[in-house]
């Protein structure tokens, strides 16, 4: 099982509970703010429910205090509205949360009142890691601090309501979909079958569109099957080269796909070409492309799903799928035979966590864990050394940070300009923090994504709702931290820039669509 520190506030007294509770309420985006004007005619949207009124009278709680003339929080109006607005869509029967704490009726609430409160003032619940020197991003999933107030003042109270104990809680938030895919792909090799024995499992699967023509994708959205084990996924779309190496790491791993922690394990290669195709969490709308815009999709071209699943009492077979929404006949016409592609940048720094001082573990030498690396990983194992080089840096300047924290800068010129359309980060489970900064250090400064407190658990591709345009000229600088004893009991010797559970990353990207001019 993975170890996380927390803050002070949210052990106390709730240690045990904390740990079943961690995966929470997801994030989801709202689908009235969307970076683009969706295509018309592809998206089914299920309404969010309407409420009949039920406070008063015999419909109330008969054993509830009358709140109307005292200074005990709403249920019903202060509440209610966050639950249902953030937590119940993760935390219903059925769904990812139910397990850790499930929010079916108004008394469910009450039973777990003292343990939503502690999460919410916290800040692990409801998840968005993203802090407000971001940008205002769509789907913003954090509470008020107002909201925040009133929760933890009912907690604090004892979760009292003013309803009917038994009045269903409703998701607020529409369910979006694709209406009509114009293909539904599933692994290639059939569903996978997961064990309890593993707590959190990694698992990257093989998807085959199977294309015999090149097709532009305006639109595609991941479907788990088992919403109550499938955690979050991240998606990487590569060529026919890459087919091989993929293939190689399936049957190399018994079952369906293979473990995959850091990366999904492909080298880079001379030839073709991969790179990533967005990520899912629960209540993820369809990842849709800007007017104009679409994804090629080539014969040859397939997907490698990470997913991460959590068994907590059980493991049944998966076989999520992926919908597809492609341009027709007249849409492609009418753009000139293509659409413009979105374009991508990726933006890392050094990972170089030295051990303790006084720690004489064999892997505390350097070179001894590149070694390692280099044979667990192959040419991959080198890579603290590339980046090192590319941000201006050597071992010796890290070699001071001995008492368990490490920091790491770069600067990165601009490649690929245009309008953000996504921003996203990426470390691993010693992670304290991470930054993107545009032009640091000049009057023009801008942080296009602050995440202070570092969770590999949520981890979110944001979209900015304010139109950032990066040029040629500009400098984007990547900030990361990292402390050992986050994951202590994984945090074994030198810590280098790597694929596996017990090494780092400082990591991120930034989506572009190129302007006309």
């Amino acid at each position: 099982m993975k170890h996380r520190t927390f803050k002070a506030s949210t052990i106390v007294a709730v240690t045990l509970l904390m740990l079943l509770l961690l995966l929470g309420c997801s994030k989801d985006r709202p689908q009235t703010a969307q970076p683009n004007d969706p295509t018309e005619n592809i998206l089914e949207t299920d309404e969010a429910p309407e409420r009949e009124g039920d406070i008063a009278g015999s419909q109330a709680n008969p054993e509830a205090k009358d709140l109307r003339f005292t200074d005990q929080i709403s249920f019903e109006s202060e509440v209610l509205p966050v639950l249902e607005n953030h937590c119940v869509l993760c935390h219903a029967e059925g769904t990812a949360g139910a397990f850790h704490m499930k929010l079916d009726v108004a008394s469910d609430a009450t039973a777990y009142a003292f343990a939503i409160g502690r999460l919410v003032e916290s800040g692990d619940m409801p998840p968005w890691p993203a802090s407000e020197k971001s940008p205002q991003f769509i789907g913003d999933h954090s509470i008020t601090s107002d909201q925040k107030e009133a929760v933890l003042k009912w907690a604090n109270q004892g979760g009292a309501i003013d309803v009917d104990p038994n009045r269903k809680m409703l998701s607020q938030r529409p369910v979006m979909t694709i209406n009509n895919p114009d293909l539904i792909v599933t692994s290639a090799s059939g569903p996978y079958q997961g064990s309890t024995d593993t707590l959190d499992d990694y698992r990257c699967v093989i998807f085959d569109p199977n294309v015999d023509e090149t097709k532009w994708i305006l639109a595609s959205h991941f479907v788990p099957d088992k919403v109550e084990v499938v955690h979050h996924g991240i998606f990487t779309l590569a060529s026919s080269e890459y087919r091989n190496q993929a293939e190689r790491l399936d049957r190399a791993d018994p079952g369906v796909g293979w473990s995959c922690y850091g990366g999904n394990g492909l080298s880079e290669q001379t030839d073709g070409y991969k790179y990533g195709f967005g990520g899912w969490a629960p209540g993820d709308p369809p990842e849709i492309s800007p007017k104009g815009y679409g994804v090629p999709l080539r014969p040859g071209d397939f997907l490698i799903i990470q997913l991460h699943y959590h068994f907590d009492y059980s493991a049944p077979p998966d076989l999520s799928q992926m919908l597809f929404d492609f341009a027709s006949t007249e849409q492609l016409e009418a753009n000139g035979g293509s659409f413009k592609t979105l374009t991508g940048q990726l933006f890392r720094g050094p990972a170089e966590i030295p051990c303790y001082e006084g720690d004489q573990h064999p892997l505390c030498d350097r070179d001894t864990a590149i070694r390692r690396a280099v044979e667990l990983y192959g040419d991959a194992g080198y890579a603290s050394n590339f980046f090192n080089r590319e941000c201006g840096f050597t071992p010796e300047d890290y070699a001071h940070m001995t008492n368990g924290t490490a920091t790491s800068s770069c600067d990165i010129p601009v490649k690929a300009t245009g309008k953000v359309i996504s921003v996203t980060g990426h470390m691993h489970e010693l992670g304290l923090s991470i930054r993107l900064t545009l032009n640091p250090d000049t009057e023009n400064e801008r942080i296009l994504l602050d995440i202070p407190d570092w969770d590999f658990q949520w981890q979110f591709n944001y979209h900015p709702v304010e139109s950032i345009i990066l040029k040629d000229g500009d400098i984007i600088r990547v900030d990361c931290a990292w402390n050992r004893e986050r994951a202590p009991y994984e945090a074994i010797g030198y810590i280098l820039w790597s694929l596996g559970t017990g090494d780092e990353m400082c990591y991120s990207g930034i989506t572009t669509a190129p302007s006309d001019h």
